[in-house]
């Protein structure tokens, strides 16, 4: 969890730098008008974990991106807001990511030739910080009397960063030589649950998002979102690999011929490069991660109730 603790630093850093600039409503009390809001999203996905990967030996965190494996998402999500600046958050979205060995040219994942796709299917929750809020004008949208709108230096962007926590459903699959798409988990590529083997995994682990987020106001209740999520999980087996080779054989024999292919399948055109029984497959010390980029529309829901208090709602006056 080195990573998380590092980007967090980051971002701590930078919410820091924008706080100095923020500003609120035109009125403090403002923002209790719409406490409820709704985010509909469609946007990308993409995964980080040891198959496919830049030409290099895997690097950590984003450094190991495979822009060519992006992959569709779509999320929906209900926000309430505990103070101005502060929101929880529920969501739930759906992703697709791939891996695939032939895409790189480091030898020993390219030799190793392996691949994958999975469906992530995602339910968490989590809290919003708005560190520099989006302004949104005044309440009528009213012109001045030398014909300029009021508050129009109000309409700005804001910026946000989130993190929660999230459970999730993966289904490591890939393509057969004859063309069948199998599910991997059942094949127990790595020996899980034979002699000698690895642990059997789940297919339900959790995650911890976090990310950086801009908001852009269209009136008082809606607007859009762009926001990029980082999933830091719990889970090694989102692309069916960790830790090393299994017996092609054995597994031949007690699972069948689909295990022993996907669990070796080398090129074999790297004599450098060992795939025997025992050496190394994966990398179990450094656990598979996610990333959702996603553009929404958000909806505030307007209450009827009003605001008290010493701070209420300052309506400004027209000119005529």
């Amino acid at each position: 969890m080195q990573k998380f603790k590092y980007l967090l630093v980051i971002i701590l850093f930078f919410s820091l730098i924008f706080e100095t600039f923020s500003q609120g409503f035109y009125n403090r009390n403002a923002w209790k008008k719409h406490r409820h809001e709704f985010n509909f999203g469609l946007g990308a996905s993409n995964f980080l974990g040891e198959v496919g990967g830049r030409d290099r030996v895997g690097s950590g965190f984003i450094f190991d991106l495979e822009p060519s494996k992006t992959k569709f998402a779509a999320q929906i999500n209900y926000q309430y807001y505990m103070a101005e600046k502060f929101v929880l958050r529920t969501s739930f979205t759906y992703g697709s990511v791939a891996g695939d060995d032939a895409l790189t040219a480091e030898p020993f994942r390219n030799n190793r030739n392996l691949h994958f796709q999975s469906v992530i299917l995602e339910g968490g929750i989590g809290f919003e910080y708005q560190f520099l809020k989006e302004k949104i004008g005044n309440i009528y949208n009213l012109k001045s009397n030398t014909g300029k709108k009021l508050g129009t230096k109000s309409f700005s962007l804001g910026f946000y960063f989130t993190a929660g926590v999230s459970g999730f459903y993966f289904n490591p699959k890939a393509t057969a030589p004859d063309g069948n798409l199998v599910a991997l988990k059942p094949l127990r590529t790595e020996g899980q649950g034979l002699p000698g083997g690895a642990e059997e995994y789940s297919n339900f682990s959790v995650a911890i998002p976090v990310g950086l987020g801009m908001r852009k106001s269209i009136n008082r209740t809606m607007g859009i979102k762009l926001e990029l999520t980082h999933r830091f999980t719990f889970t090694d087996y989102i692309d069916d690999i960790s830790t090393v080779y299994y017996d092609r054989a054995v597994l031949n024999q007690e699972v069948g011929g689909y295990a022993a292919y996907f669990s070796n399948p080398q090129l074999g055109n790297k004599p450098p490069v060992v795939t025997q029984p025992g050496q190394q497959r994966g990398d179990p010390n450094d656990r598979d991660g996610y990333m959702f980029f996603i553009a929404s529309l958000y909806i505030k829901l307007e209450s009827k109730k009003k605001v008290y208090g010493r701070n209420k709602v300052r309506r400004i006056k027209a000119s005529f």
